[in-house]
């Protein structure tokens, strides 16, 4: 795998303000069990796109969600 997008327009709406929300969106819980099963892969590279700031989450919540993406020992 290359890599991979997180657009944070895709979480549930008000956990991070963008520009864009999708109702029932992704919660951190949602997006650290997915990050878990890319992590396995050995993807190349992540990016989060779409982040303009704190809602009810922080961007350390955001890193936490994906911390799989960044220390998970590849296979």
């Amino acid at each position: 795998m290359a890599g991979r997008e997180n657009d944070c327009g895709v979480m549930e709406p008000g956990l991070f303000t963008t520009d864009y929300t999708v109702p029932g969106g992704l919660s951190p819980d949602d997006l650290h069990a997915c990050a878990k099963v890319l992590a396995v892969s050995a993807p190349v590279g992540a990016e989060i796109a779409e982040f303009e700031g704190n809602g009810s989450a922080t961007a350390d919540d955001l890193v936490a969600a994906i911390e799989p993406l960044l220390t998970e020992p590849r296979s």
